[in-house]
């Protein structure tokens, strides 16, 4: 994103005759000398006065938040306002527009996101933002128990900050938190996943888990209680999918209905979970060839990180390769000979002859010629 055109289009808002400062992330990740992705903006124009002059849409109007195209870039452009009372405990019924930028501070989540700064590079920090920044500190602007009751998710987007950047969250923010985590539970699971992914993410996870284990809310994430607590005394700190195997392995394998995992990131996690909880010191070739060998690396990644198995990435990829067969296309008599020999029409009774025959040569105690299985075959009573 470029800052220098959001400069100009703050120059442009200023020649009308209205207040406009950079504010948020932006400003943060400026004064840490940080790569940013979102700028924002705030105004003292209302909505309809920065529409009559820039080519925008209402994206956000409920809340007086448009976007602008300007320079061929996209910025968001919210009005300074206070935000009424919330019902859903996540946005304002009803927001009131303002003239002072401070009211529009003073909503704002946290002291190191509440920083202005203008086109000429200029800052205005009404929250002590750059001192909890310096100090590594992330600080609920005003009452934090007010601002998490505004919105809950805040709670969890300290948990992302702190495992993003590392600081410490202070101890009045932090014994909010604890408080008012039951408001988690108010949240649409969509949005909770959204921000667990980004906090899991982060360089900074391990001091994020444990500060989650000491505020209790990790006790209000359905499934994920015992893997937080196991994750957070891993010396490194798994991939994503690991996390949530894990979790629901030491959750016996069940993985509650309210996660919006996709259909195939639940069977994934659901079907590794089953593996590592069936053959927890080792995966045998019978498994890895009925689970596939995505499944089988992760559910071997589950038990390396709860201590029952060696690492064997390369090893199972191997094994994988090498094994005698990948489908019951590769056994050496064809549904057809099998019939022919038997004298029967095809059953139920084939599929489990096949499968029987395939677990075998897994298991190395037939071979996977055409004579070995002819004379097989020739012995199984159907």
């Amino acid at each position: 994103m470029s800052l220098k055109s959001a400069k100009n289009l703050i120059r442009d808002l200023k020649k009308q005759g209205y207040q406009a400062y950079l504010v948020g992330g932006v400003v943060r990740d400026f004064l840490m000398k940080a790569k940013f992705s979102d700028i924002d903006i705030t105004t003292s124009a209302k909505p309809f006065e920065v529409m009559k002059h820039f080519k925008a849409v209402p994206t956000g109007i409920k809340y007086g938040t448009i976007t602008i195209m300007y320079d061929n870039v996209s910025f968001e452009v919210t009005t300074f306002r206070t935000d009424g009372p919330t019902s859903d405990f996540r946005h304002p019924d009803s927001v009131i527009y303002s003239d002072n930028v401070n009211d529009d501070v003073m909503r704002r989540d946290f002291t190191m996101n509440g920083i202005l700064m203008d086109e000429y590079q200029n800052i205005y920090d009404y929250v002590g933002g750059q001192r909890d920044i310096e100090h590594k500190i992330i600080r609920a602007i005003g009452d934090p128990n007010e601002r998490f009751k505004e919105d809950a998710l805040r709670m969890l987007r300290a948990f992302y900050f702190q495992s993003k950047l590392g600081f410490e969250i202070e101890p009045v923010t932090k014994q909010a938190i604890q408080d008012n985590t039951h408001l988690i539970k108010e949240l649409a699971m969509e949005r909770i996943h959204a921000e667990l992914i980004k906090i899991l993410r982060g360089k900074h996870l391990k001091m994020a888990l444990n500060t989650m284990i000491e505020t209790g809310i990790h006790k209000v994430l359905p499934g994920l209680e015992k893997g937080i607590i196991h994750t957070a005394k891993l010396e490194e700190m798994p991939f994503i999918d690991t996390f949530f195997a894990l979790s629901f392995t030491l959750n016996n394998g069940f993985i509650p209905a309210k996660w919006t995992f996709s259909n195939r990131h639940r069977h994934k996690y659901q079907k590794a979970s089953e593996l590592a909880l069936m053959h927890p010191t080792t995966i045998p070739d019978t498994a890895l060839y009925h689970y596939g060998l995505e499944i089988s690396l992760l559910a071997n990644k589950v038990n390396f990180n709860l201590g029952k198995q060696s690492y064997q990435n390369q090893s199972l990829q191997d094994r994988f390769n090498n094994l005698p067969l990948k489908s019951e296309l590769d056994l050496a008599l064809t549904s057809q000979e099998i019939m022919d020999i038997v004298n029967k029409k095809a059953g139920a009774w084939l599929g489990k002859l096949k499968a029987h025959m395939i677990d075998l040569i897994l298991e190395k105690k037939l071979s996977n010629n055409k004579e070995a299985l002819t004379n097989f075959v020739s012995t199984y009573e159907v």
